[in-house]
Order: C-alpha cells, then sequence, then structure tokens
C-alpha cells in the first residue's frame, strides 16, 4: 500500500526525528539522517487520517522498523506500551482529542514547524 504523504507530513516527520534525537522510541536505538525505510517510522498512534492528531506529538511515536511493525502485528500490545508511557489521563485526553472533529490546516501547520524548527 502506498501512503500519500503531504508536505506537511515530510516536515512533521522530520522535525519529530530531529526532537527526539533520531532514537527508537521503544528500543531506544540510534539512528542517522536519511537511514531510508529500514531507519525510523514516525508511527501515529491514531491513524493519520484523524486530522485533529495527525500533527500531535502526544500521538506520534518515533518506532524503528521492526517495532514498528511490531506494534502494527499487537495493536494491544500498542495500547499497553503507549498507555504506561503516557499515564492514564493523558491517554484519556489524547482519546479525547482524536474524537474531536478538526478541519485540515496545512498552511498553519507548515507555520508551527518552522518555528518549532527554529527552537531545535
Amino acid at each position: 500500500m502506498i501512503i500519500k504523504r503531504r508536505k506537511a507530513d515530510i516536515e512533521y516527520s522530520k522535525w519529530l526525528r530531529k526532537e527526539r534525537k533520531y532514537t527508537c522510541e521503544r528500543c531506544y536505538r540510534k539512528y542517522q539522517e536519511g537511514d531510508g525505510l529500514w531507519g525510523l517510522h514516525t508511527s501515529h498512534f491514531y491513524g493519520r487520517a484523524n486530522e485533529s492528531v495527525r500533527f500531535d506529538p502526544e500521538n506520534t511515536d518515533l518506532l524503528c522498523f521492526g517495532d514498528h511493525q511490531y506494534f502494527t502485528s499487537n495493536p494491544v500490545e500498542y495500547v499497553e506500551w503507549k498507555r504506561k508511557r503516557m499515564g492514564e489521563k493523558a491517554f484519556k485526553l489524547l482519546t479525547l482529542r482524536a474524537h474531536t472533529p478538526k478541519k485540515r490546516d496545512d498552511k498553519l501547520i507548515l507555520l508551527w514547524l518552522q518555528q518549532k524548527n527554529k527552537e531545535v
């Protein structure tokens, strides 16, 4: 399956890798910029189609290819890992945000990312 990525997706993914120091958040293996398909993936806990949390740092995890595949095949374990990592209150708030409709606004996201990139 080919995933269509918008410019905002690409910029968000770059920012997330820098922000989280090119490290898998599950196994803590470090990667380098440009490692490609077998490197780090931006994993969306609530799918990318969900605009309300598509660019939410709490909804996205930086995972190596293997850990991303593992959680895709074992979604119950992804839920348990995410819940433990975030804490119950933050997890419930993320779920609430994910179920709150939001209109797509890539221009606003790109402006937000420009500001974030200045901070990193």
